[in-house]
């Protein structure tokens, strides 16, 4: 009867601990939310529209062009916890397969769903739909237990591929809310051919 007793207080212990880990989207979001969110953070996370700048992407005459970007994009995974919203995106990245990279990051939003704070903590290599997956679901577990993620890192995980940025030459700017290299454009890899120049 005592084990039972103590089988009986540690099955919620368990629930709410499995609870606490949800990062099904479809839980915290409906199709709509889902839409807006992406949207909300598109400009951040995607390459710029054609002729905008970092300065003017918010301007009235992209916003054509990146409710188009949202449409192509997934919400992979979403946690909520504390004020703080963690995400992770993935879009399609050029190859001969169809991979994908994913973006996991973090924000704030005010009472009028403005974002107060935004910050990406890591993009994935480009990878096949089902390894991403299971990669980045990892990881993101890490990420809203606070558990450091830089084991993924390439220099301390390869030969096996995980997180691309940050490396040594490229950062995450939250004030500047762009990632920061020494040496190349870190959304030059996803820019379609007519793009590149």
């Amino acid at each position: 009867m005592k084990y039972f007793i103590l089988l009986l207080l540690f099955i919620p212990l368990l629930s709410c601990q499995n609870k606490e880990l949800d990062i099904n989207p479809k839980i915290y979001l409906t199709e709509d939310q889902e839409e807006a969110f992406k949207y909300a953070v598109i400009r951040y996370v995607d390459r710029l529209a054609p002729k905008a700048t970092h300065e003017t992407k918010f301007n009235q005459q992209f916003d054509s062009n990146y409710q188009l970007q949202a449409k192509q994009v997934d919400l992979l995974f979403y946690y909520e916890d504390k004020g703080e919203t963690y995400f992770a995106i993935t879009k399609i990245a050029p190859s001969l397969k169809v991979k994908k990279v994913a973006t996991v990051g973090k924000l704030k939003m005010d009472g009028n769903n403005n974002i107060t704070y935004y910050e990406e903590i890591f993009r994935t290599y480009k990878m096949e739909e089902t390894p991403l997956f299971q990669k980045t679901a990892l990881m993101f577990k890490d990420v809203i237990q606070n558990k450091d993620v830089k084991k993924y890192e390439f220099k301390n995980s390869k030969p096996e591929e995980y997180i691309e940025f940050p490396d040594a030459n490229t950062y995450y700017d939250s004030k500047k809310r762009q990632w920061i290299s020494t040496l190349e454009n870190p959304y030059e890899s996803l820019k379609k051919p007519s793009q590149k120049e």
